[in-house]
């Protein structure tokens, strides 16, 4: 009746066959109607149908993954309407994701002729040209948007931060003034302008700013502890701000000495931008012109590792060894030697780096084991420094069972004490604990918003309302932000933090975001009101947060999300911070 099972076998791979033929024939059908609708209705009379309508259609073209045909129908639309905003606008974001930066702000610069005021387009041009690695540019067209919007306080804090980072202070600290009048209750913004005060000299200033916010913060706030920690900076410190020059190099002439100040921000400059090639004969140069200068000199080693030339960064690293580094520059600069000598495939040498730190880390965390640390206290990972001395054991196993050996071997911990000296010992921690509580690890922002900002993990983080994955031949793959913006409407269905890291992961290490809304007075630790974690693989160098909005919608105010690197939250793992604002949208007109 039904034949045998190779008849049944050949009528279903002829049926499959068929299907597969119809269905490739039914999508060639539906992009053709898409393409022959669009262009249809256009060519029946162009200049009556309205932008926003053929904006519409060209984004469903694209959207179906047919960006050339969009582009084509983009043009046509824009020769009838050249001043449609739009059309401009669209194109641009196009251009964007085909990987045309040049193009892309080509297309939003001549959307910005038409209307100079349009917000959208000037944050889309400013998120390009961050992605794309051209800091001037993109500063300055930060500093337009600051014009155009000036009673946003995100904008003027984020130009102050950006400001900084390329050394101009002075400039710097007139952006946190607006940003802090403007948001007048935020007391950790204040912190931030008191550091920037500092580092132009202007200690009176950084003093009587600090005495301000502890003047304001209750008893126990988050905020008090940083503060206190600034002013015994201003006081008991050795460092005295950025534009402090000592004589570090006696024999130097004062030409010399402008020429080391002015290309350091070059420098730093190319070197976060990922620009290593450009930023190497420039480091060079500052350490002919500065040989005691351990900070440049750490970053030029840094930018050898990044071209693939451990062999000379690791003799970078040996000479500021010499140079009388702080701890957390030390144990920095021996960690990074240590993955050279992995590179290298020099494992003694190797083994005994990252055993050095990973010593130094269990000694901090036994004896620190019942003390709550000050926020941004920085500590070695213990795990991470492990999960390296697991890939060079098999290399070193001779090393290794001494290195075992010794530990088995080491005295256990001194005995219990008695109950009568654990209770008062207790009862000391206790009172410790009393003036330190409660202490919110997630707000460290004097640190952040500081100096230690300069040196994050992230070279842009981008809040976007959308984001594209654009993919690379080769297999890789960036994540581009759509509708950039500091500022969304409270029906915001989702927020997207797009970030791209300085260089790429040595090791798959999970990055974590929480965004709580920022206030000036937190007690008590309170629950992110979004949060998300990715899990960044070797080599990757882009990637995002998806921040979906709350069950009870967003609530209008300022948002700071903390990002941290590694498995735990706290002061010691926040990498950076990002802020967003929410507003009322807007009735329409």
């Amino acid at each position: 009746m039904f034949g045998n099972s190779a008849d049944v076998s050949h009528r279903s791979q002829t049926i499959l066959l068929l299907r597969c033929r119809y269905g490739i024939r039914l999508l060639t059908i539906w992009l053709t109607t898409i393409l022959s609708t669009a262009t249809g209705s256009w060519a029946q009379d162009p200049p009556h149908v309205s932008p926003e309508h053929l904006a519409e259609e060209a984004k469903a073209v694209w959207e179906s993954g047919a960006i050339v045909p969009a582009l084509d129908l983009l043009e046509e639309g824009i020769q009838h309407h050249p001043r449609a905003l739009t059309l401009h606008k669209l194109r641009g974001d196009i251009l964007a994701t085909a990987r045309g930066p040049q193009e892309a702000v080509q297309a939003y610069e001549t959307a910005l002729t038409q209307q100079p005021t349009a917000l959208d387009v000037r944050w889309a041009k400013w998120s390009v040209l961050m992605h794309w690695g051209q800091a001037e540019e993109s500063l300055a067209e930060l500093q337009r948007i600051a014009e155009v919007d000036p009673q946003n306080p995100l904008v003027h804090l984020r130009l102050a931060q950006e400001l900084r980072k390329l050394d101009r202070l002075e400039d710097s600290l007139k952006s946190y003034q607006k940003a802090v009048t403007l948001a007048p209750e935020l007391l950790g913004w204040r912190l931030a302008m008191a550091r920037a005060r500092f580092d132009i000299l202007d200690y009176r200033g950084a003093d009587a700013d600090v005495q301000y916010v502890l003047n304001k913060v209750p008893r126990g706030s988050p905020l008090e502890l940083p503060a206190k920690n600034q002013l015994a900076q201003h006081y008991e410190s050795m460092e005295r701000g950025r534009r402090f020059t000592p004589a570090l190099t006696p024999d130097a002439t004062e030409k010399q000495l402008k020429e080391w100040a002015a290309i350091r921000a070059d420098a730093w400059r190319l070197f976060s931008a990922g620009r290593f090639q450009e930023a190497e004969p420039i480091y060079r140069r500052i350490m002919t012109l500065n040989p005691r200068d351990t900070l440049a000199t750490h970053q030029l080693g840094l930018t050898l590792m990044q071209l693939g030339r451990c062999k000379e960064a690791l003799a970078i690293f040996g000479s500021v060894l010499n140079m009388n580094p702080s701890e957390d520059d030390y144990a920095d600069t021996v960690f990074r030697m240590g993955q050279c000598l992995v590179e290298l495939e020099q494992w003694e040498d190797a083994f005994v780096h990252f055993q050095t730190l990973y010593d130094t880390a269990v000694e901090f965390e036994q004896n620190n084991k019942d003390v709550q640390l000050p926020a941004g206290t920085r500590v070695l990972a213990k795990d991470k420094l492990a999960r390296w001395l697991d890939k060079i054991r098999p290399h070193v196993p001779e090393l290794a069972r001494m290195k075992a050996a010794e530990t088995a071997a080491a005295p256990a911990p001194s005995g219990e004490k008695s109950p009568s000296a654990a209770l008062a010992e207790e009862a000391l921690f206790e009172q410790a604990l009393e003036r330190l509580t409660p202490q919110k690890a997630l707000d460290p922002q004097a640190s952040l918003m500081g100096r230690d900002a300069d040196f994050s993990w992230f070279r842009f983080v981008i809040p976007a309302g959308k984001v594209i994955r654009d993919d690379f031949p080769t297999g890789a793959h960036e994540f581009i932000p759509l509708n950039p913006n500091d500022t969304f409407p409270s029906t915001q269905p989702e927020i997207y933090l797009v970030f791209g890291l300085v260089s790429a992961s040595y090791d798959a290490i999970p990055l974590s975001a929480h965004c709580f809304l920022e206030i000036a007075e937190v007690t008590g630790n309170a629950a992110p009101i979004a949060q998300d974690q990715v899990m960044m693989a070797m080599n990757d160098q882009s990637g995002y947060f998806r921040l979906p909005a709350p069950k009870t919608g967003w609530d209008p105010g300022l948002y700071r999300c903390g990002l941290f690197a590694g498995e735990r939250t706290s002061a010691y793992t926040q990498a950076d911070e990002v802020r967003f604002r929410i507003v009322q949208p807007t009735p329409p007109k």
